[in-house]
């Protein structure tokens, strides 16, 4: 029974991310989930009604410590992702840049709004601070990411001589590198502002380039769809991990 519920509540939350959420990656996990728990379910009575002969000693013994590896492996990077979501950075940091959202709209859009606001109260708190706005050009658009975060941060009152412009990035790395590069080297203190659930995976992309002195300032993210940002976030630095990066 209790797989059954599971497999429900994850097809359940599918149904809710694909119909209140506009463009979410990677939804179909929950599908995968649901048909993962319904198959242990299916399992599970087959070998009630046709128990067979037991599995050597060696296989059982196998399974289980492969099992158990993998999941200290996913406690250990989702307690690493969830720790940073909760972090508090140092006052009166150097630099604090706002990494972009790649594609506004939706939830996409409220999630940049919140690091916006993040970045606005730091600076409020910190006069000393200066922030870097980190985006690429959209040539559909004719502007760039920095620019529309430009606009948000005057209307919310910090100083434009307090603002740097980064606009040839696009992806996280170059945000990061480009903003080192303009903070004065990678010994400068910086602040990385993003999404919660992306405040450890941001960090580790500051650490391989060398910035020892980078830390994170975490926004919240919408609260029904962290589930979804912690599982798929996961997904991205196991597989960061296991290409080395």
């Amino acid at each position: 029974m209790v797989w059954i519920i599971l497999g429900s509540l994850c097809f359940a939350y599918y149904a809710i991310i694909e119909y209140f959420s506009d463009g979410q990656q990677m939804t179909i996990i929950w599908i995968v989930l649901a048909v993962l728990f319904l198959c242990c379910y299916l399992w599970k009575e087959f070998r009630k009604r046709h128990p067979g002969k037991k599995k050597p000693l060696w296989f059982r013994t196998f399974c289980c410590t492969s099992l158990c590896l993998l999941l200290v492996l996913l406690g250990v990077t989702a307690s690493r992702i969830i720790l940073n979501m909760f972090a508090s950075p140092e006052p009166a940091l150097d630099y604090i840049v706002v990494l972009s959202q790649g594609d506004v709209g939706g939830e996409s859009e409220a999630e940049l709004v919140q690091r916006l606001n993040r970045t606005a109260a730091y600076l409020r708190e910190n006069p000393e601070t200066s922030v870097i706005i980190s985006g690429g050009w959209n040539a559909e658009k004719g502007s760039s990411s920095a620019q529309v975060m430009y606009q948000y941060l005057l209307r919310y009152g910090v100083e434009r001589e307090r603002v740097f412009w980064e606009t040839h990035s696009e992806n996280t790395e170059q945000n990061l590198f480009n903003s080192m590069v303009i903070a004065g080297g990678r010994q400068a203190r910086l602040g990385i502002v993003s999404s919660d659930y992306f405040a450890y995976r941001a960090c580790r992309v500051a650490r391989n380039l060398g910035m020892t002195n980078a830390e994170s300032i975490p926004a919240a993210t919408t609260t029904w769809l962290l589930p979804h940002r912690i599982v798929t976030e996961l997904l991205y630095v196991l597989e960061d991990k296991f290409l080395g990066i």
